[in-house]
């Protein structure tokens, strides 16, 4: 009986084996033809405004991204459609094949760059602070470490604070991080400018505030486009960016959503 089981296990790690190495070799250099004859390409995001994120009828996607990978789809022929992932889990979704691009105000980092390939860097950003009471006790980052801090799961925001307190809140997305902020659940939070900027001070958020970043700011970052490594939509995603850059799209789109466009990238 326990020389079948053996048997049985080992036939199963060779299978399970067989398996990652059929997909080990798949050949991101067709990711363009297979986009192409789906007729349709999928974009992983998550809500976060001013990038992608609803319109007024609760249901369209919108934002610099969004609008920006509609083009893209456009220039393409095919259709663009937003897959709604779980930040943490962004690279699996990508190599697994559930979408073909990230494309959420990604900050390209060197530890992510091992993992997938990044797009030209077309926009810049750094991560802020947002408090909802006591701002003037936010004088510097040594003035965090006796605070609640929520962050972004798996975010630029989280690794900027690692270490700092031993009071950080790992939360699903930048907008969590916000609403533990507005229900006192946390002193502040760590999350991109560009979002803090698009929200903070307005709406339900009037009552938050963003801590001056020459007191405290960490991580001038620049943001890409994830592809799998090795794909052949890069080239055609680089060249769209560079004449959209020159034709004046990105800088209207960078007016419209209050983004900073990165133009050495395309100099």
């Amino acid at each position: 009986m326990k020389r079948s089981l053996k048997v049985l296990f080992a036939f199963v790690l060779c299978l399970f084996g067989l398996v990652v190495v059929t997909g080990c070799k798949k050949d991101n250099n067709a990711d363009l033809k297979k986009i192409k004859d789906n007729k349709v390409i999928y974009v992983g995001i998550t809500i976060y405004e001013p990038m992608d994120y609803f319109g007024d009828d609760g249901e369209t996607i919108i934002g610099f991204d969004a609008e920006l990978s509609n083009l893209f789809a456009e220039s393409l022929g095919v259709a663009c459609k937003f897959v709604p992932i779980s930040w943490d889990s962004k690279v699996l979704e990508l190599n697994g094949g559930y979408i073909d691009l990230i494309w959420n105000g990604m900050t390209a980092t060197d530890e992510l760059g091992t993992k997938i390939d990044f797009s030209l860097p077309y926009a810049t950003n750094y991560q802020c602070v947002v408090v909802k009471n006591n701002i003037a006790d936010y004088t510097s980052a040594e003035s965090l470490k006796t605070k609640k801090i929520a962050v972004e799961q798996g975010s630029a925001g989280e690794s900027s604070v690692n270490g700092l307190s031993n009071k950080i809140s790992s939360v699903n997305s930048q907008l969590d991080a916000l609403n533990e902020v507005l229900s006192g659940t946390s002193d502040c939070c760590v999350i991109d400018y560009t979002m803090a900027y698009s929200l903070v001070g307005k709406g339900n958020y009037s009552g938050l505030s963003i801590v001056d970043s020459s007191k405290i700011s960490f991580d001038k970052e620049v943001f890409a486009v994830g592809l799998r490594k090795g794909s052949d939509l890069a080239i055609k995603l680089n060249q769209f960016f560079k004449d959209n850059f020159k034709n004046g799209k990105l800088e209207e789109l960078a007016i419209k959503y209050g983004v900073a466009i990165n133009a050495d990238a395309f100099k």
